[in-house]
């Protein structure tokens, strides 16, 4: 492989890379095949939980199996990966870990001060049994007991005016938390991210030998993605199930691609469509 010809791919998972009702990547299988094919990384980049994306790592074709899960959270590397110079790194369940966000206590905590202060109407997932949060998310039980097991952060919805969600916003950055707004849900946490990650491990990959010929890609279709998208050369914003894209203003010489195709289907097109003008597509 030219070594000039190198993907280094983000993405998000839901409404992204997995079907927004059905969540199977399914229509996205060739090009995720061609990325392996070619020794390209694919690094998902979710709210889901670690204990969610585990089982995907074994159903998805794979270079590697680091991943960033809860928003930009945590970063979890190979027991063997390097880590930045002057980042901590704890070993755990089997990874060394990269923790950006606050413990899941600490969340809970000021959520539940901040829902007082507020007089606000919030359900947490903490409040929801397997089968609540199954309705709510569409998941079946199973991916519903996974959702709720939390390390560090909380999603949530809100009844209530746009003055109480201000309140509810502005507490939580008063307290050293934030809350971001996903495709079905609000997600308290702490001050991390997914920009924050994403650069993280695209430092990681560029500070190898070699490392600086990588071009990097992020696909993402929600508000949550956005400093991700950023971080990369090529931002990809996927088409929703209604048909839209979200508003993006790109980065200077960032190239934006909105493609035709939604959910998986559109990741397919895209990242078939890079692969091909790389000429690593066969």
């Amino acid at each position: 492989m030219n070594m000039k010809n190198r993907l280094l791919v983000f993405t998000d998972l839901d409404g992204t890379l997995l079907d927004f009702h059905t969540y199977s990547f399914a229509p996205a299988l060739p090009a995720l095949n061609a990325l392996k094919e070619c020794g390209m990384p694919l690094v998902i980049v979710s709210s889901k939980t670690r204990a969610e994306i585990e089982p995907l790592l074994d159903e998805l074709p794979l270079t590697s199996r680091l991943f960033i899960a809860e928003n930009g959270s945590a970063i979890y590397l190979d027991r063997k990966s390097a880590v930045p110079p002057g980042v901590q790194a704890e070993l755990k369940s089997g990874y060394r870990t990269i923790v950006l966000g606050r413990r899941y206590e600490e969340v809970l905590d000021a959520l539940d001060r901040t829902k007082k202060i507020c007089k606000a109407r919030v359900k947490g997932f903490r409040d929801m049994t397997d089968r609540g949060v199954a309705r709510l998310t569409g998941l079946d039980i199973v991916s519903a007991r996974l959702a709720r097991k939390r390390e560090y952060s909380e999603p949530f919805t809100f009844q209530g005016s746009e003055d109480k969600l201000h309140c509810l916003k502005a507490e939580l950055q008063e307290m050293g938390m934030t809350c971001l707004e996903g495709g079905r849900l609000f997600h308290a946490m702490g001050r991390a991210g997914k920009g924050l990650a994403t650069e993280m491990v695209i430092n990681l990959f560029r500070s190898a030998p070699g490392g600086s010929q990588w071009k990097t890609v992020a696909l993402g279709d929600g508000p949550n993605d956005m400093d991700m998208l950023r971080c990369a050369d090529i931002a990809v914003v996927m088409r929703r199930p209604d048909g839209t894209w979200m508003e993006y203003d790109p980065e200077p010489l960032q190239l934006v691609i909105k493609p035709g195709g939604i959910g998986p289907a559109g990741w397919n097109e895209s990242v078939a469509a890079l692969l091909n003008e790389l000429g690593n597509l066969r």
